[in-house]
């Protein structure tokens, strides 16, 4: 076990270092979303410091100032907060911290005085009993049961999150690859994933301090090397990070100034109008863009469509789009077309795009469609 500790102790060190330059990058960063930016910075600094928890205990520091364990033993409490808080200013660009998100601390405090508490009242010499006693004596076991709860908990908020992100793209936005989220599912599902393995590792091994040292090491090393891809992965997609995000929180119309009459006249104008001059064979649209072609104000169109329509936007254009292609497949030339040239003409940005949306509408891939449609 002695070698592991060491080498997992050594690779955490470098992989600390490169969290603290990544967290420079970020923090001092001037474009795109600054705040997710900075609150990945210091979740990359907070990483760091746990990584550095083994290469501390060989040096011996925690022997020369114990104290450090107050800090380095709840840290780890701090990754699902920040976690969300990052996937929240990316999703809910308009939200800001308020007095409440205090609240998300509360588990890493409470670690603290755990260890604080093992620290003033050493295990040998405890006088209480009880559960104060338990947690007197064994701070780590309560620090890894508010990670499980923490863990189920924002694993489920970050769930809803990217649930109503998805939504409100999808309300503006005709062609959603370059800003959805399905990256950020995937980097969360391997982040449930890593606790999952390590929980099992603890039960298979018990709750020796030493065991639960090892599979610590070998947690934050899984973490640091997931949050490492999510970083590399957001600089992919610039349009988050980079770039203006026209999409906003879909609202209800309430108190919507759109009159049942003037809906009726502009769903007729908008049907006749997409049948007429085909905006969804440009494959930019968006619910600003086809308001202003409309000249009508961008709120009254929403609600047309999700009202009157029962789609959202994405839906809508991408029904012409498919409908469109449905034709080209079935007509007599369809053979000689290859299928990227039919999802270009079609208003599709890219094959893969059009695979998809295409079997998401009709439930069939658009080969299979003109298969069928030609075969005699």
């Amino acid at each position: 076990m002695d070698f592991w500790i060491k080498l997992l102790s050594y690779v955490n060190l470098a992989g600390a270092i490169h969290a603290l330059i990544q967290a420079m990058v970020l923090f001092f960063i001037r474009r795109g979303n600054r705040r997710a930016n900075k609150i990945m910075a210091f979740f990359l600094l907070t990483l760091a410091i746990g990584m550095a928890n083994g290469i501390l205990s060989l040096l011996g520091l925690y022997d020369i100032w114990p104290a450090l364990s107050i800090l380095m033993g709840p840290v780890i409490l701090t990754y699902g907060p920040l976690f969300y808080f990052y996937i929240r200013a990316i999703a809910v660009k308009d939200r800001r911290f308020s007095p409440v998100d205090v609240l998300h601390g509360l588990p890493f405090l409470l670690g603290m005085l755990a260890y604080g508490a093992y620290l003033k009242w050493p295990p040998a010499a405890s006088a209480f009993s009880g559960v104060v006693g338990f947690i007197v004596r064994s701070p780590w076991i309560v620090v890894l049961a508010l990670s499980i709860l923490q863990t189920i908990a924002y694993v489920a908020s970050i769930i809803r999150l990217l649930r109503e992100h998805s939504a409100r793209v999808k309300a503006a936005f005709s062609t959603i690859d370059r800003i959805n989220l399905g990256w950020l599912r995937r980097r969360l599902v391997v982040y449930a994933a890593i606790w999952a393995v390590g929980l099992a590792m603890v039960a298979a091994v018990g709750l020796e301090s030493r065991a639960i040292g090892l599979i610590g090491q070998i947690v934050f090393f899984l973490i640091a090397l997931n949050t490492f891809v999510t970083g590399y992965l957001a600089m992919l997609q610039p349009e988050i990070f980079f770039g203006p995000f026209e999409a906003r929180p879909v609202r209800r119309y309430e108190r919507s100034s759109l009159a049942p009459e003037n809906a009726a006249l502009h769903k007729t104008r908008l049907l006749e109008l997409m049948e007429r001059e085909k905006f969804f064979l440009d494959s930019e649209i968006t619910l600003p863009k086809l308001a202003q072609a409309l000249e009508i104000p961008t709120a009254h169109l929403s609600q047309v469509i999700n009202d009157l329509l029962g789609r959202n936007f994405y839906e809508f254009i991408n029904h012409y789009r498919v409908e469109d292609a449905k034709r080209r497949l079935a007509g007599p030339d369809a053979s000689r077309d290859k299928l990227i040239t039919v999802a270009l003409d079609c208003g599709f940005n890219s094959l893969a795009t059009f695979n998809r949306v295409f079997k998401e509408l009709t439930g069939r891939t658009p080969s299979d469609y003109r298969k069928n449609s030609t075969s005699p």
